[in-house]
């Protein structure tokens, strides 16, 4: 199995959340993200409400946020068939090597690759950089 932030190959994944996106990580990429699955020998103790006392009369009530499916963490938008061509084309057009564009976007330039190989989607910011730096739309409703 590879990383799927740093394509490197892995015996061992860590599952974390980055950007909003699930993803399976070596150990050195799982900084970057939350922990979302724990070893199963660790238990969590569950949380249902916690109150906090504010200055006013009133206490603050915070309930634990719902789990969110996939789903709902890419919020309906998809890429588009061929994302990764056009990502390519465009930026040749604009005279950008894949490095230039990767430090424009703040990402690695392996991981621009990956997207425009397609072996990889764009997760939703990412895209959203992508779309903007570009002038391209990449990204689309699904139904």
């Amino acid at each position: 199995m590879n990383c799927e932030l740093c394509g490197k190959e892995i015996k061992h994944y860590h599952e974390v959340i980055i950007d909003g996106a699930t993803m399976k990580v070596c150990d050195e990429c799982a900084k970057y993200g939350k922990e979302v699955r724990q070893p199963s020998s660790f238990q969590i103790p569950r949380i249902t409400k916690a109150v906090v006392q504010s200055p006013v009369s009133n206490p603050i009530v915070h309930t634990p946020m719902k789990k969110r499916t996939p789903r709902e963490l890419i919020d309906d938008d998809e890429p588009v068939l061929d994302f990764g061509k056009i990502i390519k084309k465009r930026r040749e057009e604009l005279g950008m090597s894949q490095e230039e564009l990767a430090v424009k976007l703040q990402e690695k330039k392996n991981l621009l690759a990956k997207i425009e190989r397609e072996e990889i989607k764009p997760d939703k910011a990412t895209a959203k950089k992508i779309e903007k730096i570009l002038g391209i739309k990449i990204m689309e409703k699904i139904q």
